[in-house]
């Protein structure tokens, strides 16, 4: 009898610390969703990225522009 006072009152204990373990997950969760959102805001006021079809042109057809890079090897000893 002792004992399943015991385990259900370790239960009541666990489940309260599983409790305030949920609560803090949920306010950081809440806290994360604030801050992306008053990140969002900052940048459709002051974009810090623009975007144009001439800023990156990573077409595969150029690649004749630049040079081969050759790995020399390890480095000799000393």
């Amino acid at each position: 009898m002792i004992r399943l006072v015991a385990g259900t009152m370790l239960l009541a204990s666990l489940g309260g610390a599983v409790d305030r373990d949920m609560q803090r997950a949920i306010a950081w969760e809440r806290h994360k969703d604030r801050a992306a959102a008053l990140q969002a805001r900052k940048e459709a006021r002051h974009p810090s990225v623009t975007y144009s079809n001439n800023a990156a042109n990573r077409n595969s057809e150029d690649e004749s522009q630049g040079r081969k890079v050759v790995d020399p090897g390890p480095s000799p000893k000393k």
